[in-house]
């Protein structure tokens, strides 16, 4: 025991040495302590790795692709048309065609080692487009090429989410072809893994890993949607007259929402071939999103049974975390704006955060905000409305027009999600509420259109109606 007590003291001394450097001062001082932090080649190197290793294989060449399916869509419909395929990519997991479960395959079998691909190891990839009626055109008529933007699907789920209302009716106002891709690691089919993971903690790296390799994926969909050689030169992309619906000189864009929006921070901060992204009800830091959403209700059950102590349950999402960083947002997000990456150019983001969400919760889109240095619109809430002594404290106000990254919160009449460590049980749940809102929906068009963000909701906090 003296022992310890000496190295605590020690410790103790070493603190206040270092605030005394960073000029904080100790007079009045409570409480002070130091910890170890993830450095940026820990959380980012093997992302960048897989990154880089795959485009230079790539050069100036397109990823394979096949068209396997063409459906038009009545005249009443915003999109004309729909197309899904598949595509080739570098695996760089442990097992051929990369399926749940598998994690990085490291060259020399050293736990520290670089992912490597196994000789010939690819992905064959899902994707899922949907191209609006101004960009095909009419009869014989000439369309108007439209802007490529990629989609994110929500919490597990897959591609064909693209083909929403809600997203044809984006792809509409905005003139965009949107496509989509499965988010590998958490898409339908880890949904087993996942739940799997969940009654053994043990088996989670491979989770995060797959997360990587999912981002890798959705970054070749977008270079196969801006190649001229790529998706503009099939003849799914081309109307009557046979010009492409799709403008291959348009930067890419990027709109997700829910998980695409949480791991569209990810894609965000690694992307190099978009410099604008929409990000519908994100958030950060899934070891604070997972008890405070409704959507893991039934994770938890799996969890309860396997780990009943619930400390024991904080620790394990402590754990988690360390490695998820590696593959969401929480880990990019220093880099997702200001402060690029290597070979990475910046980025602007525009957030939609939804008022009291039952599955994402705000506060941690606040945190968010903060990190990125998005600014946010004012007034953000009506009077009375946040519990907060200073809401959205330490977010700058956002001036129209701006060409940055911004936030704004949209209030359709729920409560304010919970201060406890739980989801919320009052009210309805508004989480779809701001992408169905048309408003909104003009902002993010404008958006990723011009790169600035425009004023919808005037002198007012912006209100949506609640979606049918």
């Amino acid at each position: 025991m003296p022992g310890l007590i000496l190295e605590r003291q020690r410790d103790h001394r070493r603190v206040r040495r270092d605030l005394d450097r960073a000029g904080v001062p100790s007079r009045g001082l409570y409480l002070a302590w130091d910890f170890t932090v993830a450095s940026e080649r820990s959380l980012s190197e093997r992302m960048l790795h897989i990154r880089d290793d795959a485009f230079a294989g790539l050069g100036k060449g397109v990823p394979e692709h096949l068209v396997y399916e063409v459906k038009d869509h009545p005249a009443d419909d915003p999109v004309a048309r729909t197309v899904r395929g598949v595509y080739n990519v570098p695996s760089y997991l442990d097992a051929p065609g990369g399926p749940p479960g598998s994690g990085f395959h490291r060259a020399g079998g050293g736990k520290d080692a670089l992912p490597a691909r196994l000789p010939g190891n690819n992905q064959v990839v899902p994707f899922q487009c949907e191209i609006p009626r101004a960009a095909l055109g009419g009869p014989g008529g000439r369309g108007e090429a439209a802007r490529p933007v990629l989609y994110g699907h929500g919490l597990l789920g897959n591609e064909t989410q693209v083909g929403s209302r809600t997203q044809h009716e984006l792809a509409a106002r905005g003139n965009f072809v949107m496509c989509a891709t499965k988010w590998q690691g958490m898409s339908d089919e880890d949904i087993p893994f996942i739940a799997g993971t969940l009654q053994d903690l043990s088996g989670f790296p491979a989770v995060a890993d797959r997360l990587q390799q999912g981002v890798l994926n959705t970054l070749w969909l977008g270079r196969l949607m801006v190649h001229a050689d790529g998706l503009a030169a099939d003849a799914a992309f081309r109307g009557a007259d046979g010009a492409s619906a799709l403008d291959v000189r348009a930067r890419l864009g990027y709109a997700g929402h829910s998980q695409g929006g949480i791991m569209g921070g990810m894609y965000t901060a690694v992307a190099q071939d978009s410099t604008r992204s929409v990000l519908g009800v994100p958030a950060m830091n899934y070891s604070t999103l997972l008890n405070r959403s409704v959507d893991f209700a039934p994770f938890q059950q799996v969890l309860d049974r396997a780990y009943p102590d619930k400390l024991r349950q904080q620790l394990g999402f402590a754990l988690m975390q360390m490695l998820w960083d590696r593959g969401e947002a929480n880990g990019y997000a220093r880099h997702m704006t200001s402060d690029p990456l290597p070979r990475t150019p910046r980025h602007r983001v525009l957030m939609h955060v939804a008022y009291g969400d039952h599955q994402v919760s705000p506060t941690a889109a606040e945190v968010q905000a903060r990190t990125v240095g998005a600014r946010i619109h004012t007034p953000a809430v009506a009077d009375g409305r946040s519990p907060d002594e200073e809401p959205y404290w330490g977010i700058r106000k956002l001036r129209y027009p701006y060409a940055g990254s911004g936030l704004l919160v949209w209030d359709s009449g729920s409560p304010y999600q919970p201060l406890t460590n739980t989801p919320p049980a009052e009210g309805r749940d508004p989480h779809g509420d701001p992408r169905d809102e048309p408003a909104a929906q003009r902002q993010m068009a404008e958006f990723l259109n011009t790169g600035r963000i425009v004023d919808v909701c005037g002198d007012a906090p912006c209100t949506a109606a609640p979606a049918g």
